[in-house]
C-alpha cells in the first residue's frame, strides 16, 4: 500500500445479518464511505446447509432480503452509493467470493451475529474473514466504543515489514479525518532474556514507534508514540481504553522466530476481546490460508 493509502479504497463491503453487530459495522462504513467517497456494497448470506426445507429457507431468504433493504436505504438517507446481494453458501466463502468478483478495497463487519437454530452467526466467520481476506477488515462490536468521526486512532506495531501497510493505512485515515495517532510498541515479557537483548528489543520497538512518527509528519498528522512492556494483545486493548481510541489499525502479520511478536495471533486476540472497532490490514505479500478452510 503506498501514500495515499487510503485513495485507492473505493468499494467497502459490508455483510448484514439484521444483528446490531452488523448494524454498528455498517455505521463505519458509511462514516469512512462518506469520508473516502467510496461505495456501499451490502451483501447477505443464506446458509443453506443448516436448513432442513425449502420453507425454511425461502423464510431465510426473505428475511435477509428486507435486512439488506433495510441497510440499504440507511446508506442512501447518508448520501453515499450502495450495491445490494443475497447469497447461498458458507458465509465466510461468499463474502470473500464478493471481495474477488466485486473488486472489493476493505471489509466492515459486525463481531458477533445473530444467533439461535440455524441462524448466520457473524462471530465466528469474521474470525475466518479477518484470517484470509486479502483486503483490509473493519469489525465492530455491539456497543463499540469511540466516536465517529474518529478522533483518536491506535496504530500499534512491531516494526516489521509486514506492519508497514497497517501504520501507513492507519496514518491516512487519521489525515483524512484530522485525527491523532497514538503509535504503540509491545515489548514482550520473555523469561531468561540477557540485558543485551532487553536492550536491542527496547531500541527496535522505539525504532518501530519512531517510524510511525515519521510517516505521520509527512503528511502533517499529529502523532505520539509509547513502547510498553507485557503482553501484546492485552497491552494494544489497555492502550487504547486510555487513549479513548475511537478506532485501532494493525497487521495481521508480524515478526517471526524466537521470542518474536507474531502479531497474526495478537490481531485475532484484539479482534475478539476489543470493545475499540478494529481494522486489521493484511501485509502485502503475506502467506495466507486457502479460502476453503
Amino acid at each position: 500500500m503506498t501514500h495515499d493509502a487510503v485513495g485507492h479504497i473505493r468499494r467497502i463491503l459490508v455483510p448484514v445479518d439484521g444483528s446490531e453487530s452488523a448494524d454498528s459495522a455498517l455505521d463505519h462504513a458509511i462514516t469512512l464511505a462518506g469520508a473516502l467517497d467510496a461505495e456501499v456494497h451490502l451483501v447477505a448470506v443464506v446458509d443453506p446447509y443448516g436448513l432442513s426445507t425449502v420453507t425454511e429457507r425461502r423464510e431465510v431468504e426473505d428475511e435477509l432480503e428486507a435486512v439488506v433493504a433495510s441497510a440499504a436505504e440507511r446508506v442512501r438517507e447518508a448520501g453515499v452509493s450502495v450495491e445490494t446481494a443475497v447469497e447461498a453458501g458458507f458465509p465466510h466463502k461468499e463474502i470473500l467470493r464478493a471481495v474477488a468478483e466485486r473488486s472489493i478495497d476493505m471489509i466492515a463487519m459486525g463481531t458477533h451475529g445473530r444467533r439461535g437454530l440455524d441462524r448466520y452467526v457473524l462471530g465466528s466467520v469474521a474470525e475466518k474473514v479477518v484470517r484470509l481476506s486479502p483486503v483490509p477488515v473493519l469489525t465492530a462490536r455491539v456497543g463499540a466504543t469511540g466516536e465517529r468521526p474518529y478522533r483518536e486512532i491506535v496504530v500499534p506495531t512491531d516494526g516489521s515489514d509486514a506492519a508497514a501497510p497497517a501504520e501507513r493505512l492507519g496514518v491516512d485515515l487519521a489525515g483524512r479525518f484530522d485525527a491523532v495517532v497514538h503509535a504503540l510498541s509491545v515489548v514482550p515479557d520473555r523469561r531468561f532474556r540477557t540485558s543485551e537483548t532487553d536492550s536491542a528489543y527496547e531500541e527496535a520497538a522505539q525504532s518501530a514507534v519512531d517510524r510511525v512518527g515519521e510517516c505521520g509528519a509527512r503528511i502533517g498528522v499529529e502523532t505520539d508514540g509509547a513502547v510498553e512492556h507485557g503482553v501484546p494483545h492485552r497491552a494494544i486493548l489497555d492502550h487504547c481504553e486510555a487513549a479513548g481510541a475511537d478506532l485501532v489499525v494493525l497487521g495481521t502479520h508480524g515478526r517471526t522466530g524466537v521470542e518474536r511478536f507474531v502479531l497474526g495471533s495478537v490481531a485475532e486476540k484484539v479482534v475478539r476481546l476489543s470493545e475499540t472497532p478494529v481494522l486489521v490490514v493484511p501485509a502485502s505479500g503475506a502467506e495466507r490460508a486457502p479460502a476453503d478452510e
